[in-house]
């Protein structure tokens, strides 16, 4: 089947650009062997990203790993944000671009998405295995910039679009996937990083030993050989340009004959404080707060490229604990099997007209990152977990797995009041059992719906993951 070019309509201000278009609302419904890549008009660049974000952060391989073209007619900035798409076109005044040699250029990371397996094409939530599959496809490193339009002062913009602001950031992300040996890392910079915001943004000052102030003056020291007394030159001086000895009363005239200055100082302008140690502290010009420089963190800037693990990690998937001991636990079907699931319970709900069942959606904000902090306790803290979810839910109960950290819970033969009450009460367990446990807290997105011939699991996902 001949692909051809399709415009990502995302506004209706949107410059007309092909024939063939889709809009964000039709992402599930579009044939994608039909698509070679998706062109957005990033006349506006900021309203670009966002679209791409959006595809970026879908859940469909076929989706998120689709080439992507920012087309603009006008001189473009230097923002990052440019480089996350797969190519730049200037679409000249007379529209003349030949669109069709593009798609040959892109066609690679089609046949390669072709590739996976069947079972991997279904919908993926796993954060990790989009990453690697982006750099697998693409056939490409992760390479960092440095910017000042994000905090922490770097960003890899082939990965940002996947991160939404609940998500561990890309560094801490493929620090996660480095220490699983699924990318190989080179240096690229050092820096260092507020410990209480992450910031790289910070104000190195030196500061007085003494009362802490950072007014301070650098002086040189005059030491007079005569007398052998030494002191800062502000002691010396009198008048404009003469220098008086204050032990001796003696004038001195010629450096190297009478003086010299072995050294400089700090003095404080506060307490009047001479010497030359200084304490230097960085001020965090994001959160406002002041470290001794001692206990900032130093950090490792690097680009990454796919070992043969990662390579095989992005076609096959990452094996994920949690999922699994749910799975064994309380049997987890496929999304597609709780699609068929919520069809049947909506259309008996309909036709009989007597009972309610809910949908439930819990998000585990942050899990990866409890992952990455324990190690090897993490699938002691997912059993907990694990079992806090069997003793909530009913056996009649149906259960999917968006992803490692999203889970889709039929309840049947439950009011959506109901099914609030018993999200209220995972809520609080999960919180019980890391206030009394670990020092670190997993917090969680919970919302409830109400079953009924309208509700599609795929729409409302992506809506509640968008929020």
């Amino acid at each position: 089947m001949k692909k051809s070019p399709f415009q990502l309509i995302f506004a209706d201000t949107n410059t007309v650009l092909l024939p063939d278009s889709v809009t964000l609302a039709e992402l599930d419904k579009t044939n994608w062997q039909q698509v070679s890549y998706l062109a957005i008009d990033a006349t506006n660049l900021s309203d670009a990203y966002v679209a791409l974000e959006k595809l970026r952060q879908y859940g469909l391989p076929s989706v998120y790993l689709r080439p992507v073209v920012f087309v603009f007619a006008n001189a473009k900035s230097d923002s990052w944000q440019w480089q996350a798409a797969d190519a730049i076109i200037e679409k000249d005044s007379d529209g003349a671009f030949d669109w069709f040699d593009l798609s040959e250029k892109l066609e690679s990371i089609n046949r390669w998405i072709d590739t996976l397996p069947t079972f991997e094409r279904v919908v993926d939530g796993n954060l990790q295995v989009k990453v690697l599959r982006l750099l697998a496809s693409r056939k490409i490193g992760a390479k960092p910039i440095a910017t000042s339009d994000i905090y922490n002062g770097y960003v890899y913009p082939a990965l940002q679009p996947f991160f939404t602001r609940h998500d561990m950031g890309p560094i801490q992300m493929l620090a996660f996937l480095q220490e699983q040996k699924l990318i190989s890392p080179t240096l690229f910079d050092r820096a260092h990083f507020c410990i209480h915001c992450d910031s790289a943004f910070l104000n190195f000052k030196e500061t007085c030993v003494e009362c802490g102030s950072h007014d301070l003056d650098v002086v040189e020291l005059v030491h007079h050989f005569k007398c052998a007394f030494t002191a800062d030159i502000s002691r010396f001086k009198q008048g404009r340009d003469n220098l008086v000895c204050p032990k001796c009363d003696k004038q001195l005239q010629h450096i190297g004959v009478d003086y010299d200055k072995p050294s400089v100082v700090n003095k404080c302008r506060i307490c009047q404080h001479v010497g030359q140690d200084a304490n230097v502290v960085a001020k965090c010009f994001h959160c406002n707060c002041t470290t001794d420089s001692k206990f900032l963190e130093l950090r490792r800037i690097n680009n990454y490229e796919l070992t043969s693990v990662g390579l095989n990690a992005a076609f096959y998937g990452l094996q994920t604990y949690f999922t699994n001991i749910l799975e064994a636990e309380l049997q987890l079907v496929s999304l597609r099997e709780f699609e068929l699931f919520i069809n049947i319970e909506a259309a008996r709900i309909s036709r009989y007209a007597k009972s309610q069942s809910a949908l439930a959606i819990v998000r585990f904000v942050g899990l990866d990152k409890i992952h990455f902090e324990l190690g090897s306790k993490a699938k002691q803290v997912f059993s907990e977990l694990a079992s806090i979810f069997k003793s909530i839910l009913r056996e009649t109960d149906v259960i999917t797995a968006y992803n490692e950290s999203v889970f889709v819970i039929l309840m049947t033969e439950t009011s959506k009041e109901k099914a609030d009450l018993a999200l209220d009460r995972l809520n609080k367990a999960v919180e019980k059992l890391f206030s009394e446990n670990f020092d670190s807290a997993l917090n969680m997105q919970i919302q409830a719906f109400n079953v009924e011939p309208e509700l599609q699991v795929k729409r409302t996902l992506e809506a509640f993951l968008s929020n």
